[in-house]
């Protein structure tokens, strides 16, 4: 096969799965830093509400993964249909200082010399660098951002050539064989990084499953959930749920619609509202029924009745 561009198999060429592995399991310290503000910082809302943290550590999974494959389209089609473009000339746009931010300090941030691409931890002023470049005749313009551009390669999209980047972008090392072919050889810190997110996203989303579970848990089950203080009030609410509760001499409240609750004890009032419910009751001293097509049974005693609702029974058995 014929070899161009340094050493570079014309297009379209293969992309070996290593590759396209390293971009579907992306570890990156902003997506790291994202889920940890996601989880922590309304962390007593979520306590609360913890349907709520299940969709919104979907739809932040969802976002990251969506600029994820943004970003892979490009480089995917780069290593496919790109060519090592000419560059025409680089100019530093912006060049902070300690005294002036932002400023990196002790990262990780890429520099390449030709295809070589050097990861080493930095600390130094954040640069941007405008580099004009040219393939087949089309120029076109390119802005790097991080450490100052030196001689690095950069692929441009023979398809489209302002679609380009620099070998930086990519964050496995881009060998080529004899053929002028990918080679597909991972770094191995690039390979923990990977294993590391696959940890943390299936993690993440058992703790979004578990969320759920827990949120239906609350208020399903035999056992008890929650106790209604004596002298004090217990509000019920749901949909289609069967729960136990212990009464401690209070008032309780049940709303919701469907919901089965099972009342052990003494209570001093049971009131149940909304529709299609099933109250069993030990034994209260008032029952307070509104609503439509409730159903409250008690076992014992003979409370005072007011039925204020629609198709309400209210029934010793």
């Amino acid at each position: 096969m014929k070899k161009t561009d340094n050493g570079l198999a014309p297009p379209p060429r293969r992309i070996p799965a290593a590759f396209r592995l390293a971009e579907l399991l992306p570890f990156r310290f902003r997506y790291v830093f994202t889920l940890c503000f996601v989880a922590i910082t309304p962390i007593t809302l979520w306590i609360q509400q913890p349907r709520a943290f299940a969709a919104v550590a979907v739809l932040t999974m969802a976002g990251i993964y969506a600029t994820q494959i943004c970003g892979a389209r490009i480089r995917l089609g780069l290593l496919r249909w790109g060519r090592v473009a000419d560059v025409i000339d680089s100019e530093k746009l912006t060049d902070t200082t300690y005294y002036r931010r932002p400023t990196r300090y002790n990262v990780s941030l890429p520099v390449a010399r030709g295809w070589t691409v050097a990861r080493q931890r930095w600390s130094g002023p954040n640069t941007t660098t405008h580099i004009r470049y040219a393939l087949d005749g089309q120029q076109g313009d390119l802005v790097l951002r991080g450490r100052e551009y030196v001689d690095g390669v950069i692929l441009a999209d023979v398809r489209n050539p302002d679609r380009a980047r620099c070998v930086t972008a990519f964050a496995y090392d881009l060998g080529r064989d004899q053929t002028g072919n990918w080679v597909g050889t991972l770094r191995p810190r690039l390979r923990i990084g990977m294993a590391c997110w696959s940890l943390l996203m299936i993690g993440w989303l058992v703790l979004a499953g578990l969320a759920v579970t827990a949120s239906r848990a609350d208020f399903a089950g035999n056992t008890p959930q929650a106790t209604v203080p004596q002298a004090g009030t217990l509000q019920v609410s749901g949909t289609g749920t069967t729960k136990t509760v212990p009464c401690n001499g209070g008032y309780l409240s049940v709303s919701g619609a469907d919901n089965t609750v099972s009342v052990t004890g003494h209570c001093t009032s049971v009131s149940v509202s909304g529709n299609g419910n099933h109250v069993t009751v030990d034994n209260t001293d008032a029952v307070s029924a509104s609503g439509r097509g409730n159903v409250i049974t008690y076992h014992w005693g003979s409370p005072k009745v007011a039925n204020v609702g629609t198709s309400n029974t209210v029934q010793q058995g």
